[in-house]
């Protein structure tokens, strides 16, 4: 199984209706960096589970969004 992350998050966005905007706020991020964590393929551990979070799952209903992805 190939898991992609950034496909979780842009799934975990689709679902929740979360724009990029939104959720560079919250991570008190700039835009560009919501759009290059999109674009990637992996991310480190915390920034998953911190996404996750945001997002009400677990982390592995979070990295199962990105399954078969890619």
């Amino acid at each position: 199984m190939k898991i992609d992350t950034g496909a979780s998050l842009r799934v975990a966005q689709a679902k929740a209706k979360c724009s990029g905007s939104k959720l560079a706020r919250a991570f008190k991020v700039h835009p560009q960096q919501v759009l290059r964590w999109r674009n990637g393929s992996d991310m480190k551990v915390s920034l998953a589970t911190r996404f996750a979070s945001y997002f009400e799952l677990t982390l592995s209903e979070f990295i199962a969004l990105g399954a078969d992805h890619g």
